[in-house]
């Protein structure tokens, strides 16, 4: 017989271990952000067009610290009837707590609690009775000062910060009040109490409301995006029956015409055949390409489409055999060469090249039909040259150059790989179509 283990285990495990869990999800990042002494980015009016009135929150804070620092410290230096030094000091203290919460709210903080102790214990440790009602433990200005930071801070930082922090103002002013404060001393902690806990309960409000409209808006952009892209896709399927209705057709009767012609004419010769299977083969295999095509433009995830082998796969350099040898097919003298060492190179570069070269040797049957072709594959360190090079033909051979887009869509696809790509006449007449591609380096080098 087995028992279970969580059964068996005591309740005061599963508590201790519920503790273990409550102290390192809230106690410890608390504890970390109450010693995050680091700056911020200051605050300032954004929409405002002038460059002051932009630094327009560092101005207000500047003015309300000089305005502390003066009446701060003459209210100190009656109250404790000390040297100037000693109450000018405490006075700039708490006030320069106010601009430093703008760049370190934590340390400004930190910086004013402090500041609040040493009045009361100089006016206790003095025995110095204080003006009645004057509020505990802090004086007039300082009170003004430590409620100023507790608003700043509680703005910038988390709303479990600012609530540790307020909660802490509390016990620090409570032990103060119950320990050190004198007669006729006022009850200002209850003061700041009820003041910050209704200011920090507007600041979460407002910041609960600018949050639910940053969410609003992000929803809002994503939705714009989803709306941009079922769009896009709309029109990418509306493209792609377009193509299929047009292409696709004409290229399926090209195809049966040429199955169907040789037994149109009696014994026709060996060559005729031959060319009209090089036709229907290849107007297959368009067909197989166009079907791939338009499959990636329907779908929205076109690498695991082509992956799943419902599309046959984009042609590489190992496709270029067959390229070549359809070409020499139609009637080109075609002569191959490749330079350095074959390697695998990435498909996109692999597509690329041999898209190139496809195109360059199309233009060479429209424009220069019987030249002579010499196709260079030369593998670097780093890249990988393609160049097509043809013969020039007679006058009476040559055709008109058409108003296509083949010499634009090779040089996109060279610029896409952050390649180049030269087409023209070379000194000795023939014509080149040169494309340098980067693959990036390889394995063994």
């Amino acid at each position: 017989m087995t028992s279970d283990p969580d059964s068996a285990r005591p309740p005061s495990s599963g508590r201790a271990h519920g503790v273990q869990q409550w102290w390192a999800s809230t106690v410890r990042p608390l504890r970390g952000e109450l010693l995050d002494f680091s700056p911020r980015p200051l605050p300032t009016l954004h929409r405002a067009r002038n460059r002051a009135l932009r630094q327009l929150p560092l101005v207000l804070a500047g003015l309300f610290t000089l305005y502390l620092v003066v009446p701060g410290a003459d209210v100190v230096a009656e109250r404790l009837q000390m040297p100037w030094p000693v109450p000018v000091l405490l006075a700039c203290l708490q006030a320069a707590s106010v601009p430093l919460s703008l760049a370190r709210p934590v340390a400004a903080w930190w910086l004013s609690l402090v500041a609040m102790v040493p009045f009361p214990l100089l006016l206790v440790a003095l025995g110095t009775p204080p003006a009645r009602d004057t509020p505990w433990p802090w004086t007039e200005p300082g009170f003004l000062a430590h409620l100023a930071v507790t608003l700043i801070v509680a703005w910038r930082v988390s709303a479990r910060l600012f609530v540790t922090q307020w909660l802490l103002t509390l016990l620090v002013g409570g032990a103060l009040a119950v320990v050190l404060r004198p007669g006729g001393a006022g009850q200002g902690l209850y003061a700041f109490g009820i003041l910050s806990g209704v200011g920090l309960l507007l600041l979460a409000a407002v910041r609960g409301r600018r949050e639910a409209q940053r969410q609003l808006r992000r929803q809002e952009k994503l939705t714009e995006i989803e709306r941009f892209r079922r769009t896009l896709l709309e029109e990418r399927a509306r493209i792609a029956r377009e193509l299929h209705d047009v292409v696709a057709h004409h290229m399926s009767v090209v195809a049966v015409q040429a199955e169907a012609a040789p037994y149109l004419v009696a014994d026709p010769p060996e060559a005729m055949r031959e060319s009209f299977v090089s036709i229907r083969r290849n107007a297959l295999a368009a067909l197989t390409e166009l079907r791939h095509v338009l499959g990636m433009m329907r779908s929205d995830d076109p690498g695991a489409r082509a992956e799943d082998g419902k599309y046959v796969p984009q042609p590489t350099l190992d496709d270029l055999g067959d390229l070549v040898g359809n070409v020499r097919a139609a009637g080109l003298t075609v002569e191959t060469d490749i330079a350095g060492t074959p390697r695998a190179l990435p498909p996109h570069v692999e597509l690329s090249a041999f898209r190139i070269t496809q195109e360059a040797l199309s233009n060479v049957l429209r424009h220069a039909p019987g030249a002579q072709v010499r196709v260079e594959l030369t593998y670097g360190e780093a890249e990988l040259g393609v160049q097509v090079t043809n013969s020039p033909v007679a006058a009476a051979v040559r055709r008109q150059s058409g108003n296509g887009h083949g010499v634009l869509g090779m040089r996109e696809r060279a610029s896409m790989l952050g390649g180049t790509l030269q087409v023209g006449r070379m000194r000795d007449g023939w014509f080149e179509v040169r494309a340098v591609l980067p693959t990036g380096r390889s394995e063994d080098s």
